[in-house]
Formats: C-alpha cells, structure tokens, sequence
C-alpha cells in the first residue's frame, strides 16, 4: 500500500496484519481520486480512518488538512505512523473517537469540503452517520460524502444528500453523495435499511 500521487507520492504505507482493518485498495483509490479531481485546499475528514489511507492520499494531493476519526488504539497508531511516513506534519489532525464524537467535539467551527466514509462492512455504522450529518452544522450545502461499503450492502438514503455517481470496483462500491442545499432533519430510513449494528 502507498500513497499514488502528490508530495508523497510512492511512499509506503504501514498496515496492520489482521483484518480489523481493510484499508482501500491502492487501484480504488487511484480511481477514487481520479474521479474527485482537484483536492487542493479542501479540508477533509476520514472517518472511520482505519490506515488513513484515503486523507492522507488527500493531503499529499493538496488538502489543506485531514481530520482523522477511528475509534481503535491501533488504528489511531497506525495513522500517526502513516502521516510521519508521508511527513504530512500539522495538516494530519488525528483522534482516537468514534465519528459522531468527531463531529460533535472535534472539528470546532470547520466546515469540511469533502467526507470519506469507510465503515467496516455490514454494519449500520455509514447510515448513522448520514443521518447524524444531516443535522449538523459542520456539514454544509455541497460537502461531497464518498461512502465505501461492499457491493451487496443496502444503500443508504436520506433526503438530506443527492447521490451524484457510484462505482463497482468488484466487491467494492464506491457512492458520491452531495449535501443538498435545504435540510430535512428526521427523515426516516428507506425500507430495506440494514439492522443495527454496534460496530467494531
């Protein structure tokens, strides 16, 4: 695994031997950023970081800064490993918290351009953050979400958000959903929705 493009471009990246942690694989992030075209100056968040493959592959493409959101010790580790490898400095703002904990108490008045969402798959846990986006004020009109999920999970639907494109990258979908300019908080989830889960 390593960084595709950018100031750090070819620098390895440490992974975990264990698969609590399924970082994005170097073809779909290729891929991935092709589509998203310029980062530069965005603020990012990577939720659900796991590696911090995907803001770091942002920061070394330009983005201003990339919060990095994980729950796991390991992970939040492993992230710091990663941005001192790709010497991402201060532009790596890295918290072991869950996402709504870093949506709630850790962006202060930031507004993020641009939100990856790389859950572990088959769980709740990207539903639930798109409804506790939905109401908050960090997430403004046009904040673009990238949700990562396995190809057969059900898709998350909320009125709050327009789905602009998907990808199928074998096992893999890729979702790119816009925030829409007015906000309908409450919405309740479309049928088909998966059960709660309560995540790693």
């Amino acid at each position: 695994m390593r960084i595709i493009a950018g100031s750090a471009r070819g620098r390895k990246l440490a992974s975990l031997p264990t698969d609590a942690i399924r970082p994005t694989s170097d073809r779909v992030r290729e891929s991935l950023f092709s589509i998203l075209g310029d980062v530069h100056d965005l603020v990012v968040v990577d939720g659900f970081a796991g590696s911090g493959a995907l803001g770091l592959e942002a920061i070394s493409r330009g983005a201003r800064r990339a919060y990095f959101f994980d729950r796991s010790g390991r992970s939040t580790a492993l992230i710091k490993e990663n941005a001192q490898r790709t010497r991402a400095g201060r532009r790596a703002i890295i918290e072991r918290c869950t996402f709504n904990q870093g949506l709630e108490e850790h962006l202060g008045q930031e507004t993020p351009d641009l939100w990856f969402l790389d859950p572990p798959y088959h769980t709740t846990l990207a539903h639930k953050a798109l409804e506790k986006m939905t109401t908050s004020p960090r997430v403004t009109a046009g904040a673009l979400v990238v949700w990562e999920s396995d190809v057969d999970e059900a898709v998350p639907h909320t009125p709050a958000f327009e789905l602009e494109d998907e990808r199928i990258y074998g096992r893999t979908r890729i979702q790119f959903l816009r925030r829409r300019e007015d906000r309908e908080p409450g919405a309740e989830a479309a049928p088909g929705s998966p059960p709660e889960d309560t995540g790693r």
